[in-house]
């Protein structure tokens, strides 16, 4: 890690290098009591102070002891006091107030502050400092004691921000009571209560170490950090395990281009093309607890690569400065898990890398397949425009050994008329689930798909039903070029075509795909609502009327 040290010290300083600038410009917006054309919120600033504090204290750093970097800090305090609700309350100015979550997240950075300034700070000024912070902890009580939360993640954050203040409260007090006083005995049983009630509905990570929210981009690790503060504070190592089987988990969602694999997220993550930065220090951590070569391996790879990239390193420098044995830790291994197959139970989605390619099947979505040769994704698709179906949404999924089989059935059905009266005219007031249907058609459609060395061959049959349009959908990047022995194109954002027959190269950068044999039987482009729409890429159509069986392959050339 040492050799990595200065790469954390020199990002976090190119973090707050405006940090003085910014920092009056927030102190003097306060006062007036509004902001010109932004938001007063107080997290950034937040943010800001633990990676200044962070600094004042590095060796490292050139902004060791400067006067000017703590008279910041200092003022930037006073902004925080300032801007904290009566209740405690930290508010995320963009939605929500008075709220216990984001209370809970800025919380987790000033504690970050509290424990570098118990640590290092040494003068008057630096133990003043060191109250102040305490103090604007202890007033997040009542918000986090009495507060509620909106998604899965926001308990845990709560329930570590819980924890955490009663070991303050066991160890400091409060205001006016020693540690051992009454009162504050009382007030941490509360804490601890509360955290309890939270902790009763049980942490939502399955054996497979998926989260319920499955945002592997950004909130699993979220619910990391909070189970690892949660145990930090309890020494109650079940907390550990969850992160164990969360970061096992998250070796399976790393693509080929060594991004995060975002696509079954049910969060704003969704769809992002993320490096795993912020999972770093988890891996450290956990490597350093549990000895595993896989998170020494992965932890090294995401600084090792982030530092080569050129980008920021993750900003996680305070927790580097309060556990100093991670800053001693040594890594051994590098890398990620070059293969792997592995199918998660709990969330339907089957993840596969191979050697040149990786690719991810999801059960219950319209976009239920993802390839990535390097990094170019392709999607895929099928529209079915069948009476209120208006995709393919895989039902059943059998896992293969070189792949897997999904099927669905649709039917085509019609409303019949009340047998009984409704008492209503108003057709939004009438029940009609109380309506008999009348089953008028069925269609099955089964996908198989079956891995090769290069890419995969994909086989679609539909059954049932006659004369229905189908249409495969293949999602490309814009900007991708086309080409086959009679044209060449580039691929415009929105747009698309149609493979009526051959195959298909196209070029994205050094990778080269072909694809195909392509049918383009029809050029029914799909209902006129409720369809899917791929805005931002390119969408190549294979089309033909069902009842048929085709097989196509994307490979790479």
């Amino acid at each position: 890690m040492e050799r990595y040290w200065q790469h954390l010290v020199d990002s976090t300083q190119k973090r707050v290098e405006d940090f003085l600038r910014l920092q009056v410009k927030d102190d003097q917006r306060a006062d007036r009591g509004r902001m010109d054309s932004e938001m007063i919120e107080g997290k950034p600033t937040i943010y800001l102070l633990t990676d200044a504090l962070c600094l004042y204290f590095c060796r490292e750093s050139t902004l060791y002891k400067e006067p000017a970097i703590f008279e910041a800090v200092k003022a930037g305090v006073g902004f925080v006091e300032r801007w904290q609700r009566e209740d405690g309350s930290l508010d995320f100015p963009s939605c929500n107030f008075y709220s216990a979550p984001d209370t809970a997240f800025c919380f987790r950075r000033l504690y970050g502050a509290w424990e570098i300034l118990r640590k290092y700070g040494e003068t008057a000024a630096e133990k003043e400092l060191e109250e102040r912070y305490l103090w604007l902890l202890l007033r997040c009580i009542p918000i986090l004691l009495h507060g509620g939360f909106h998604t899965p993640n926001h308990r845990w954050a709560v329930t570590a921000a819980l924890l955490c203040l009663a070991k303050l409260v066991e160890e400091n007090g409060v205001p006016g009571a020693a540690p051992a006083d009454a009162m504050a005995k009382r007030l941490a049983g509360q804490l601890k209560a509360r955290a309890g009630q939270y902790l009763a509905e049980g942490i939502d990570g399955d054996s497979d170490g998926e989260y319920a929210e499955r945002s592997t981009g950004n909130y699993n690790a979220v619910v990391d950090k909070s189970l690892i503060l949660a145990y930090e504070m309890t020494g109650d190592e079940s907390f550990l395990g969850y992160v164990e089987r969360n970061l096992r988990m998250m070796l399976y969602y790393f693509d080929g281009d060594d991004t995060i694999f975002t696509q079954n997220s049910t969060r704003q993550d969704q769809g992002k093309a993320l490096y795993p930065d912020q999972y770093f220090y988890l891996y450290t951590y956990m490597a350093d607890r549990t000895g595993s070569p896989l998170f020494d391996a992965a932890a090294h790879k995401i600084i090792a690569d982030n530092r080569k990239r050129g980008d920021l390193a993750p900003d996680a420098m305070y927790i580097f400065m309060i556990y100093e044995r991670l800053r001693a830790y040594a890594f051994k291994g590098y890398g990620y898990l070059e293969e792997y197959r592995k199918f998660f139970a709990g969330s339907q989605v089957l993840r596969v890398k191979k050697k040149g390619y990786c690719y991810s099947v999801l059960h219950q979505k319209a976009s239920f397949l993802f390839l990535k040769f390097g990094a170019l994704p392709v999607g895929v698709r099928i529209g079915e425009a069948y009476c209120d179906t208006r995709s393919f949404i895989p039902q059943h999924m059998e896992i293969k050994e070189d792949g897997c089989v999904l099927q669905a059935s649709a039917q085509g059905w019609y409303y019949q008329p009340f047998s009984r009266p409704q008492g209503t005219s108003d057709w939004w007031k009438m029940d009609h689930s109380q309506r008999e249907r009348i089953v008028t058609s069925s269609l099955d459609v089964t996908v198989t798909v079956r891995e090769l060395d290069c890419g995969l061959e994909i086989t679609v049959k539909a059954e049932g039903l006659d004369r229905l349009p189908l249409r495969v959908e293949l999602d490309v990047p814009a900007g991708s070029v086309l080409e086959n022995d009679t044209f060449r194109l580039t691929a415009g954002k929105g747009e698309s075509l149609i493979l009526r027959d051959g195959m298909l190269r196209l070029c994205h950068g050094t990778q080269r795909l072909l694809i195909g044999p392509g049918y383009g039987i029809h050029a029914f482009s799909g209902h006129y609502s409720g369809e899917e729409k791929n805005t931002e890429g390119y969408s190549i159509f294979l089309n033909d009327y069902t009842p048929y069986e085709r097989t196509f392959r994307i490979v790479e050339e």
